[in-house]
């Protein structure tokens, strides 16, 4: 193939533009012959020159620019910008259309700027198709925007400050005064009660447009050419109401704007907003950032680490406590998120409340999915429940055996308490649908209620890696001596001893496990003795069961993140546990007040019963206390039915069947049709009763054979020489015991029902719960009750057979029973007689060693209470020399920095005053013997005590200081001298200078520290 020539071309470009008559009035002319590469340099230049123009040009002369290009057949200035993409609504601004400005400025102006800008582009070279941009797709805009905003972001956070905290008066004249080069664009500012469709804005050159709208208290809906804006003040207000109440979303947030504009509410208005409030998110949080990093908290783990004072903070020479910390976990499953919601937004928000996915599946293998036996789940499960299936959908165990196992498959031999679990909690035996990317959120949060941290459950249920991966990094945060409490604690106890990355740090750390104390009604009495906290030693009166308040409030969000993008579902959650735990902490010394007053009212109402059984059966402390190792050693003693005990049952049930078949043979067999003699003869009704009666006898025959058989097989494997008859004493004894199975039989039945009504009140009662679902609980309720009713009464029917009888069971006491494991006492007293002498068999005795052991707990709570208060107060002070220090160090290169350090101490002031008034009012409580000295001891922490010396220092410089400034001052003006005033060195004081040369070196070592 030859070379191919260079092409040249033969243009003639005319430019001109209409006048004010509409005239077209000709620029000039150039007819020439150029090379193809000419003509593209020549037309990137007037590209070039063209957007500089642009630029120059206020947001209403850009769009008209714009259509006209579109018009022509070009593309559009950026398609990038969603500004001018149709893809996001046919309307570009916030107003309606028969509100909308006059654009021509009266004179064609902007018109004239706009067609004067597009003749430098019109020739025939550039009127061709349409050529599509390389953003192609909603995904990459989106992009494209996210790395717009994030390049002006510290510009954005610079002018926030400055505005919050200087203010926006006439600065708009102040920038047209202070530089003539400055321009104007035009946005239509949307604020709380008002809008303004031709707002002014005053841009410096090389400003960027969302800081020049900052500087006036607004904040754009795009990254580059904003022509909508939202006011700050608009945007904080809807932050405050959505961390108040998560509930209300961003669409009734603008319709209710639109409302009080009254203008037509439109979809855009939605994404313009959400756009603006993203962004006014990532702007409070790179706030936050800034003032952690002043105030040395710019570790990325240290609000785990000290979010809860009374928990975290450590102070020198107290009393160490056993457990150091009570803490509390569990699973939700209503924050889901519909997988394929927010597709396009591929953002991910940063929070540090979250554990990443990759570090949660790290655990998937520490369990395996056990299938269990088709009739294990089946036996536990209510015959009464309703007819519908709960989940026809649900695949079943055998198709889920790659997902990894639960809490319960930890175990090497399945407890009652594990499979109490599985059968009563419905999420254990339903999936959720394949719609569902994230089933839920795992929690852990400390017994003050601030969240320690928390993961996504991702298309599962409750699965053991959610537990462990939590635990495994609280075990690395918070150290030794922690208190774990779990809904399913006593199984996962054995779960985690059992992991090869867990178990061995839980046994170093000392982990202590427990089972929450509404959870703990479900299971028997032997867990309760060894796991419940109202048995466990150091654990007050704590009952473990704050996630199922933490689960309460983010049940509101809920509703908000189902279809939500997975950035806006962590956004969301990210939002309301900052605002949880602030509550928290508003709330802490209240919390600590209602402990100590409820833990002196047990103390008061129970130690006289106390007494008195301790005066009538002549005991003391020990002997009760020995009451409950007695039960447990008892119920750690019995075992379960040996195989041959259980043939033995079923060889003398079988016996009495086949007496019965054999009675039922002979029954039909002697019958026979009788026709008497003074009747007629029919013979067709003769033969359909010879026929019945031909079949009840083959069927009885059949019943007979089988019995036959069945025995012959029991008696083959029990070895029976001579078959028992109801006279021998071993069939007497076996028969008895039968009867016993069935009276544990239903028995085991009102618990169990007993047990699932428990579960399913809480569920009905709980806050979030949708109106269908309660609903269906309380008609799933109703029909229990009914199967409550008629299990109450096969159970009376076998309890008078008993021998003594047991006592009949009421509806008003099973509905009343405090602990399923009540049901335990029950059966076992009927099981083994001897242990009816026993002391701690007696009802009203084991009410009295329950209010025995609260007296117990509660004399450990004001001991936990007294250790938190002083703990409180030292993290008031400590906070105090924090923020002192910070703002010392940031008002000399950072001025906004600073006022936004004090304006943050000052509002943690606030609630920190109502503290330590709520603190001195607990301490006059009557019969508190806590602490009364108000002398702090300062913190044992290396870093806090570095601050708190430092800050120590910073206060007697400030002072010495202010002595020395006020003693200069009192003196007479004529008495100073220039040695006085003007010498090198201000502080004379040898201590003075020492204590500054200290400051100085603790400064140095933060510094380095950071």
């Amino acid at each position: 193939m030859g070379r191919a020539r260079r092409q040249k071309i033969k243009t003639r470009i005319t430019f001109g533009v209409n006048d004010a008559d509409g005239k077209k009035t000709t620029i000039g002319s150039v007819a020439a012959k150029k090379s193809l590469t000419t003509v593209q340099r020549e037309h990137q230049d007037m590209l070039e020159r063209r957007n500089a123009l642009l630029i120059a040009m206020p947001a209403s002369s850009r769009a008209i620019a714009n259509q006209i290009v579109v018009e022509h057949g070009a593309p559009p200035d950026d398609p990038s910008l969603p500004t001018y993409e149709a893809a996001f609504d046919d309307e570009l601004e916030w107003v309606d259309e028969e509100d909308l400005p006059d654009l021509s400025h009266e004179g064609g102006e902007l018109s004239e700027t706009a067609r004067a800008a597009v003749a430098h582009v019109i020739d025939p070279s550039s009127l061709r198709r349409y050529q599509r941009s390389g953003i192609r797709n909603h995904a990459e805009r989106r992009d494209k925007e996210s790395v717009h905003w994030n390049e002006q972001m510290e510009d954005l956070v610079d002018t926030y400050l400055h505005w919050k905290h200087q203010g926006a008066t006439s600065i708009n004249e102040d920038v047209e005064t202070t530089d003539p080069m400055a321009s104007r664009f035009v946005v239509v500012a949307a604020y709380t009660h008002k809008q303004d469709i031709q707002k002014v804005i005053v841009q410096r050159p090389e400003e960027r447009a969302n800081v020049a709208l900052i500087r006036c208290g607004l904040l754009g809906t795009s990254p580059i050419y904003p022509e909508t804006a939202i006011s700050l003040e608009t945007l904080e207000l809807y932050h405050r109401l959505r961390r108040h109440h998560p509930q209300l979303g961003i669409q009734p947030m603008v319709r209710a704007l639109c409302d009080v504009y009254d203008v037509n509410y439109r979809k855009h208005f939605r994404t313009q907003f959400s756009t603006a409030f993203d962004v006014y998110l990532n702007i409070l949080q790179i706030v936050d950032q800034r003032c952690a990093k002043a105030l040395g908290r710019d570790d990325p783990h240290w609000r785990i680490k000290h979010s809860c004072p009374c928990c975290h903070l450590q102070l020198q020479d107290e009393v160490a406590l056993h457990p150091a910390r009570l803490l509390a976990m569990d699973g939700n499953n209503s924050a889901k998120r519909v997988a394929s919601a927010g597709a396009q937004d591929r953002r991910r928000f940063k929070s540090d409340y979250f554990l990443p996915r990759d570090v949660v599946d790290h655990f998937k293998d520490e369990v395996k999915r056990r299938i269990a036996p088709a009739s294990s789940v089946k036996d536990m499960r209510d015959a009464s429940e309703s007819e519908e299936e709960d989940a026809p959908w649900a695949p079943t165990d055998r198709d889920m055996t790659d997902e990894g196992g639960d809490v319960t498959d930890g175990q090497a031999k399945p407890t009652p308490c594990a499979d109490h679990w599985k059968a009563s909690a419905a999420e254990n035996l339903k999936r959720a649908l394949d719609i569902y990317e994230t089933t839920g959120i795992f929690v852990c949060a400390c017994r003050h209620g601030f969240i320690q941290i928390a993961c996504e459950m991702v298309r599962s249920g409750e699965l053991a890696k959610y537990p462990l991966a939590l635990l495994d990094h609280i075990l690395d945060m918070l150290g030794d001596n922690t208190a774990l409490g779990y809904d399913i604690g006593c199984t996962f106890k054995e779960t985690v001893a059992r992991s090869s990355l867990v178990g061995p740090k839980a046994a170093l750390r000392q982990v202590v496990f427990a089972v929450c104390a509404f959870h703990g009604y479900a299971h028997n009495r032997q867990c309760q003795l060894a796991n419940h906290p109202l048995y466990l030693i150091g654990f007050g009166l704590e009952d473990l069961e704050g996630l199922e308040r933490v689960f309460s409030g983010s049940n509101a969000v809920a509703r908000l993140i189902r279809y939500a993008s997975r950035y806006h579902w962590t956004q969301a959650l990210d939002l309301h546990f900052r605002h949880w735990d602030d509550e928290k902490y508003c709330e802490l010394s209240k919390f600590l007040y209602n402990n100590a007053r409820q833990a002196l009212t047990l103390i008061h109402d129970y130690s006289g019963d106390v007494k008195q059984l301790q005066a009538e059966l002549d005991i003391t402390d020990a002997d009760i206390e020995g009451w409950a190792a007695e039960e447990r050693a008892f119920l750690e003693g019995l075992k379960e039915e040996p195989e041959e005990r259980i043939l033995e049952a079923a060889y003398v049930q079988a016996l009495i069947d086949r007496e019965k078949a054999d009675q039922a043979f002979e029954k039909v067999r002697k019958e026979w049709v009788a026709t008497p003699c003074d009747k007629e003869i029919n013979y067709a009704q003769d033969a359909r009763r010879t026929i019945a009666i031909e079949a009840d006898r083959r069927a009885a025959l059949e019943g007979l054979t089988l019995a036959m058989n069945v025995v012959g097989d029991l008696e083959k494997k029990l070895a029976v020489e001579t078959p028992w008859t109801p006279a021998d004493p071993k069939y007497q004894d076996t028969l008895a015991y039968v009867r016993h199975r069935e009276f544990h039989r239903a028995l085991d039945k009102v618990q169990q029902l007993v047990m699932q009504r428990l579960l399913e009140l809480s569920k009905a009662n709980m806050s979030g719960t949708s109106y269908k679902t309660r609903t269906s609980i309380w008609k799933a309720l109703k029909t229990r009750g009914k199967a409550i009713r008629a299990a109450l009464k096969k159970y009376n029917v076998l309890a008078l057979q008993m021998s003594p009888p047991a006592p009949a069971l009421l509806w008003k006491d099973v509905v009343t029973y405090s602990f399923i494991g009540e049901f335990d006492l029950l059966r076992n007293a009927y099981s083994r007689r001897d242990i009816l002498a026993s002391l701690w068999t007696t009802p009203r005795n084991r009410e009295v060693a329950v209010k025995y052991f609260k007296i117990l707990r509660a004399r450990e709570e004001l001991k936990r209470v007294d250790h938190e208060v002083c703990r409180l107060e030292t993290s008031i002070e400590l906070e105090r020399r924090e923020y002192e220090l910070a703002i010392h160090g940031a008002a000399t290169c950072d001025t906004d920095l600073a006022s936004e350090l004090r304006a943050r101490s000052h509002s943690r002031r606030r609630v920190q005053t109502v503290h330590i008034a709520c603190v001195a009012k607990l301490r006059t409580l009557p019969g508190y013997t806590g602490t009364t000295s108000t002398e702090m001891r300062p913190p044992s922490a290396e870093r806090d005590y570095e601050i708190w010396e430092a800050a120590a220092c910073l206060q007697s410089v400030t002072r010495s200081d202010h002595g020395a400034r006020t003693e200069l001052i009192s003196k007479e003006p004529d008495s100073f001298d220039d040695e006085e005033v003007g010498g090198d060195d201000v502080f004379d004081d040898p201590v003075v200078n020492e204590e500054l040369i200290r400051l100085t070196e603790v400064m140095e070592t933060l510094s380095m520290d950071r």
